[in-house]
């Protein structure tokens, strides 16, 4: 009877200890584990093993972490387009709010209950999904993100607001100091080669003395056009000719789609959008001896 008591004693201490010892768990005490192998088809396709803890934005972009290294990738049709590998303060920062993620009860942010269990049940904005994995184990979080008024009129409770906040800041990451840079230019030259990835199509309108000249970008992951209108009997005041030169001096805002295509629709207009900036191309088969020519377009790639 003495044995069986022991026993008994043994097995709740051991259970106790267990609950309460995070570090029985690859990463959080939420996790469950992963019977779709999700994470072993990620992991293959960013080419890290399973020590990596992987935060997964569901829109083809990932976040991992390793041994206090992280890399933020983009990619496209199961390929890895950008790398972006964060070093200093931005590690840090990116860092905290990778571990706000993983301490998130997932069942306190759907609803938004909070931690008396008083509920705030959120209709209206965008939603909000992260997925977590690493080794055999995986972690989903689902929310909404109320608009400013809804916010005001009802505050979300303590949990909701920590996920949102990181789920918001996380992105920012998957950009660097030359993606920024060339964000904040007011004016951009795109250097165009003419080609199966860039059509060329001029439409003229006799009646109306019009000519437009459209440029169709089409690479694996973007797509998109930009119009030069033009009168067929008189050169546009948009057009102007330079020296060679001119490619060198200013290079820094001179871009090419090698560069572009490391990016999504929707990113790559925050670069290229005519609405945001003054685009002007280049195209390769006008340059002629030691002048080229540039004309301003409107137009940029397609997002919805």
């Amino acid at each position: 009877m003495k044995y069986i008591v022991i026993i008994i004693l043994f097995f709740f201490s051991t259970s106790y200890s267990q609950d309460n010892d995070y570090s029985t768990f690859s990463f959080s005490k939420y996790e469950h584990f992963d019977y779709e192998k999700k994470g072993d088809k990620i992991r293959a396709i960013l080419n890290e093993n399973k020590e990596a803890l992987i935060i997964n934005f569901n829109n083809g972009k990932y976040i991992s972490l390793k041994n206090n290294e992280i890399n933020c990738y983009t990619t496209c049709k199961d390929s890895i387009i950008n790398i972006v590998k964060l070093k200093n303060i931005d590690a840090v920062n990116c860092k905290t709010f990778i571990d706000t993620l993983v301490s998130i009860d997932p069942t306190k942010i759907i609803d938004g209950i909070d931690e008396k269990n008083a509920g705030t049940f959120i209709q209206d904005g965008g939603a909000c999904e992260v997925t977590v994995f690493k080794d055999n184990k995986t972690l989903k979080l689902y929310s909404y993100s109320p608009e400013i008024e809804t916010e005001n009129r009802f505050p979300s409770p303590k949990n909701t607001k920590s996920f949102i906040n990181s789920y918001l800041n996380l992105p920012k990451y998957f950009y660097d100091k030359e993606f920024e840079r060339v964000k904040s230019l007011d004016t951009i030259y795109l250097f165009i080669k003419r080609g199966k990835n860039i059509q060329y199509i001029v439409d003229v309108n006799k009646s109306k003395n019009i000519q437009l000249e459209t440029y169709f970008f089409n690479f694996n992951c973007i797509s998109g056009q930009f119009i030069y209108s033009n009168r067929v009997s008189q050169e546009s005041l948009t057009v102007f000719y330079k020296k060679k030169s001119f490619l060198k001096t200013n290079s820094n805002k001179i871009l090419n789609f090698d560069y572009l295509q490391k990016f999504y629709q929707c990113d790559l207009n925050l670069l290229i959008a005519s609405r945001m900036k003054k685009v002007f191309i280049i195209d390769k088969d006008e340059i002629k001896g030691r002048k080229i020519k540039i004309k301003e377009v409107r137009g940029g790639a397609y997002c919805f």
